[in-house]
């Protein structure tokens, strides 16, 4: 991982994907509670895709798409209503394997992945994506509760389940801005 990573917000926030939880609630309480991010910002790479700049640059706005990758379908659609809300398109996988197939047919330009899934987890799909000449420069965004992101991890930001919604948006629209 290069660059830099998001920080705890100081903000109260919704969270998604806690353990055991609903998304957006803490498992004990049933109300929203604060999430942070790993403050660890080893290797987490700082980039915006050529996409992005582009369209500031030049004045023209499109929508960047999104490709959230989870096999809990609560935590996707709960993600998928958020990021949309935001003005991204949005397109999901529930694995990665299946996330991988849809970027390589239509690349996205930043993908967010949990970390552990069925199939294909999220550290295969990066280290599929990064080996793969149409989709090694596609931002992604990896999401666990893991306490540590992986020494290998070659992403722009790790977010530890569960984490504040703003903490998310922040890093989208740092990578791939609508």
């Amino acid at each position: 991982m290069r660059g830099q990573t998001t920080t705890p917000s100081s903000q109260p926030g919704t969270n998604l994907a806690g353990p055991a939880g609903r998304a957006g609630q803490s498992p004990a309480t049933g109300r929203p509670e604060q999430g942070r991010s790993h403050g660890n910002n080893k290797g987490v790479r700082d980039v915006r895709t050529a996409d992005a700049v582009a369209a500031r640059s030049t004045g023209k706005r499109r929508m960047a798409t999104v490709l959230l990758v989870d096999d809990d379908s609560n935590a996707l659609d709960a993600l998928k209503e958020l990021v949309g809300q935001e003005g991204y398109r949005v397109r999901t996988a529930a694995d990665g394997s299946d996330a991988l197939k849809s970027a390589l047919a239509d690349p996205p330009d930043v993908v967010i992945s949990d970390c552990m899934m069925p199939r294909m987890d999220g550290l295969e799909l990066m280290r599929a994506m990064r080996r793969n000449h149409k989709l090694a420069a596609v931002p992604l965004v990896l999401v666990s509760a893991l306490v540590t992101p992986p020494a290998d991890a070659d992403v722009v930001g790790f977010l530890r389940k569960p984490f504040a919604v703003s903490q998310l948006l922040d890093i989208l629209r740092r990578v791939a801005s609508p």
